[in-house]
């Protein structure tokens, strides 16, 4: 008779399946009978059965990838390391340190602009002049009475040492001498006033007259901005300011970023504080003074970010506690964070008590301790129980 034999080698790593793949065997001896053809449907009855036994072997072993798959990454933090790297940051407006509006002190008309808006100036240049034909005409005559009133002080002062006129006769020549003086004086001067001088040195921001136009003294003729430092001016709330330092020390750290390079930081230097709050706003103005770099033209009326360290983290108090809003939930009236324990790395939810403010950290006044670990963004996706790891890149 003949007979035909199956060999199968199958790895075995499941005790349920083992047992299985017994039972099949001894159902496969059983059924060797003289028959091939019950032979050959034993042997796929094996094979069908192993197949199927493996499937279900490896879907009893996916929950434990389920379970390992429960714990989910998030940003954590643990509470007090980032105190020391808090700034705040507002909008600046920058202005020149150095400006000034230029006007003719005398009324005219406009002769000559010798510059051209943002030129470069020195200090002393001529920068614009009036038509001074009057101004000489009224001069001359100036000159004219004076010397006439002079030397009839003089022939005075020569009679009243001979008693030839009387006192009051020499003090009335005397007061005309100082009258004309006196009008020499200001035509002097309004000549000299014709002439725009250049008060230091810098740059023609703006020029508000033309050739040939009659303006009256007082109007602005040209601004100029000098070539010193410039100013950055923020308004900043009374949270902020109510806990800053004293005006007569340097408010160190502080930079301006301007968006058209937000790569470079330009150290800027605190200069003064009104301590006068907007009646609109609450805010109080400060300014800062920075150099501008030479690799960037940096114009008055611009806008920029000043960063500067956050002074509720300099202050006496070590236990302070920083949050980021990232980590600060809202539940109603109540304020909360995701509070990851360090045994089991699940999160509870933490109820807080947070210190009015504002910028991108708050103080955190009751519910944390330092050394506390915290789930600091992402979480609205964040449920009690779960399990989180340290998210990385």
């Amino acid at each position: 008779m003949e007979s035909c034999n199956l060999v199968v080698n199958i790895p075995i790593n499941n005790k349920n399946l083992a047992v299985h793949v017994c039972a099949v065997l001894t159902f496969y001896k059983v059924n060797q009978m003289n028959s091939p053809t019950r032979l050959w449907k034993a042997n796929y009855l094996l094979l069908a059965s192993l197949v199927l036994i493996s499937a279900c072997s490896q879907q009893a072993e996916q929950p434990t990838a389920t379970e390992n798959s429960q714990s989910r990454p998030a940003k954590l933090l643990v509470v007090g390391q980032a105190a020391e790297e808090s700034f705040l940051n507002y909008p600046a407006t920058v202005k020149a340190e150095n400006v000034s509006a230029l006007s003719f002190e005398v009324s005219g008309v406009v002769d000559k602009i010798s510059v051209v808006e943002s030129q470069s100036i020195q200090q002393g240049d001529v920068l614009a002049t009036l038509d001074t034909r009057d101004l000489q005409a009224s001069l001359q005559s100036a000159q004219a009475q004076f010397d006439n009133a002079n030397s009839e002080f003089q022939r005075a002062q020569r009679l009243i040492d001979q008693d030839a006129i009387s006192k009051s006769e020499f003090e009335q020549r005397r007061a005309q001498r100082d009258v004309n003086k006196a009008q020499l004086d200001t035509a002097q001067k309004g000549l000299q006033d014709a002439v725009l001088i250049a008060p230091f040195s810098g740059n023609i921001a703006e020029i508000s007259i033309k050739a040939q136009q009659a303006i009256q003294a007082g109007s602005t003729a040209m601004t100029i901005l000098g070539s010193g430092e410039m100013e950055a001016t923020i308004n900043l709330p009374s949270s902020v300011i109510a806990l800053a330092q004293r005006p007569n020390n340097d408010v160190g750290g502080a930079f301006l970023v301007f968006s058209f390079a937000p790569d470079q930081r330009i150290p800027a230097v605190f200069k003064e504080a009104n301590l006068s709050a907007d009646t609109a706003s609450q805010t109080y103005k400060v300014t800062f003074t920075f150099g501008a770099p030479d690799t960037m033209n940096i114009l008055p009326g611009m806008n920029a970010s000043l960063w500067f360290p956050d002074p509720r983290s300099r202050t006496n108090n070590d236990a302070q506690i920083l949050l980021p809003l990232a980590a600060i939930g809202i539940d109603g009236d109540q304020k909360y964070v995701w509070l990851v324990n360090k045994s089991n790395s699940s999160v509870t939810k933490q109820i807080i008590t947070v210190q009015d403010g504002v910028g991108e950290m708050l103080v955190v006044t009751d519910g944390l301790e330092l050394g506390d670990t915290v789930v600091a963004g992402g979480i609205s996706a964040i449920s009690a129980g779960m399990k989180v790891h340290p998210w990385s890149k």
